[in-house]
């Protein structure tokens, strides 16, 4: 592509940038920075954007764009005071405002559509309660921490530090902020500290309402505060993106299909996964094949058609797997560093049974996203399959954690309950059990659990649980529960027929 702006000429193949027909020399950073600009025109692009696109996500300071941007406006001879070219928008960001001739007018690259689509957030310096300037570190540490850990989310526009603790000390008002900064959330908090204890109170604002869209509260005793400030960090960082996902679910679920952009066609999707009905799975995985079409380098989208299938997988239907782990791998070479794409793949290992490689794939997305209650949930199955059941227990235990009303929470409480189960704990099966048969998205929790109070001797219960297995599973019986393995590791099999027959399943 090769976009004209007076006498200037940038040629995206190449990679030259010429005046006159005269080659300018720049810096490649320099470069890929007006590129960057030029491709997204039509709106401003923020610092955070910017680092993402350019730098790759590194850590990069203000000082240092600075310097870049001054050295495009050099490059293509921009007035530093009339900037005609490239104008700065305070607290924002950068625009290209020349006007093109032409060519280089239609369709931007398709790799940034999922950037600028994507939900930003900005995180405003907590507010220190305690009365003591001493502790101004402990709160700006906690803001700090949280936008750090916001930062690995590469679907997540996150504002940088530098620009939020401009905020510092300042009463705001939120949806002014958010405006100002051009921001579908904000995330604020207060941290009040009294002897050893330490409550840190948290809470999601949609900037454009006002409206609180999650809040709780963190009391903690202060034996060893970086141990407390990793641990809330952790924490609200996953209660916050899985928060945020219902908000833009919510967002898009009443318009129309065909005015979906990619990343709504993909919230449309995530939310019909979450319902688990065999019709919501179909449509979901067309709304994710959808999002590919308006955008082909989207990688999430190509994740969460794999989500579909893994689901269809666990209903022994794993006709679509081969297509599954082509999107997977393809996600991966379009963005190794997205956590969800190295999760989606390790889910097609452990499908094929490839098991080192697929916790060497979850271990890479932990690094990734180490506050992601779903890759934990993933590296705990992955466990549970290669027969240790002990070391998976605390990835379940974290899951829950992070993400306390998570979409998929009856499926945490059902994994912890088989790990239990595996190990021989049946009362701490039990304990997990009766959570995950309150949700529909625990398929195999009912039948598993009527087998735990089985061995446990409550028999009782285990008639119970199995009248209400077979409203799941009319055609429960041994022979079928041998035909579709439901226990993960192939071990753990027998114990769990040996329950059902104690329980009174029959053989067909």
């Amino acid at each position: 592509m090769i976009y004209h702006f007076g006498d200037f000429a940038l040629d995206t193949d190449s990679l030259e940038l010429s005046q006159g027909g005269a080659p300018v020399e720049v810096e490649p950073q320099v470069f890929s920075l007006l590129a960057c600009l030029i491709e997204n025109r039509e709106r401003v692009v923020s610092k955070d954007e910017l680092i993402e696109l350019v730098w790759d996500g590194r850590i990069v300071s203000d000082g240092t764009l600075n310097t870049r941007i001054n050295s495009v406006r050099r490059a293509v001879g921009d007035d530093g005071k009339r900037k005609a070219v490239i104008k700065t928008f305070p607290r924002r960001g950068f625009r290209f405002v020349a006007a093109l001739d032409g060519d280089g007018t239609e369709n931007p690259p398709a790799e940034i559509t999922a950037i600028s689509d994507k939900p930003s957030i900005a995180v405003l310096p907590f507010e220190n309660l305690s009365g003591d300037p001493e502790q101004e570190y402990f709160s700006d540490g906690i803001a700090e921490d949280i936008i750090t850990a916001l930062s690995r989310l590469r679907w997540l526009s996150v504002i940088s530090r530098n620009t939020m603790f401009t905020f510092k000390g300042q009463a705001v008002d939120v949806q002014a902020v958010a405006k100002d900064l051009d921001v579908r959330y904000i995330l604020e908090g207060s941290v009040r500290k009294a002897a050893s204890r330490v409550r840190i109170s948290v809470q999601l604002v949609d900037g454009g309402s006002g409206n609180q869209l999650w809040a709780d509260r963190y009391d903690r005793e202060l034996e060893d505060i970086f141990e407390v400030q990793d641990e809330v960090t952790a924490s609200v960082a996953g209660s916050v993106q899985s928060q945020l996902g219902v908000s833009e679910q919510n967002r898009v679920r009443n318009k129309t299909p065909d005015s979906l952009d990619a990343w709504e066609a993909y919230q449309r999707g995530v939310a019909l996964l979450n319902e688990r009905t065999d019709q919501s799975i179909i449509a979901a995985s067309e709304y994710f094949e959808r999002a590919m079409e308006l955008d082909p380098n989207f990688v999430l989208a190509y994740a969460g058609y794999v989500g579909s299938v893994v689901i269809i997988a666990d209903r022994r239907d794993p006709a679509k797997w081969d297509k599954a782990e082509y999107f997977a791998r393809r996600a991966v070479a379009l963005d190794t560093n997205e956590s969800k794409a190295h999760a989606a793949l390790a889910w097609c290992l452990l499908f094929n049974r490839d098991l080192s490689q697929a916790l060497a794939e979850l271990e890479t997305a932990l690094n990734l996203n180490p506050s992601d209650p779903a890759i934990h949930m993933a590296m705990g199955t992955g466990l549970n399959q290669s027969g240790r059941a002990a070391e998976a227990i605390p990835y379940f235990q974290m899951a829950i954690r992070l993400s306390p009303r998570d979409a998929e929470i009856g499926r945490f409480y059902a994994r912890l309950m088989i790990s239990n189960f595996c190990l021989g704990q049946y009362e701490e099966a039990i304990e997990w059990g009766r959570k995950a048969v309150q949700y529909p998205n625990a398929v195999w929790a009912r039948a598993i659990l009527t087998s735990v109070y089985a061995h446990f001797g409550a028999m009782d219960e285990a008639e119970r649980m199995l009248a209400l297995a077979r409203e799941r599973h009319p055609q429960l019986s041994i022979s079928f529960i041998r035909d579709v393995g439901a226990m993960p590791h192939p071990e753990y099999n027998p114990l769990f027929i040996d329950g059902l027959r104690k329980a009174g399943v029959p053989e067909e």
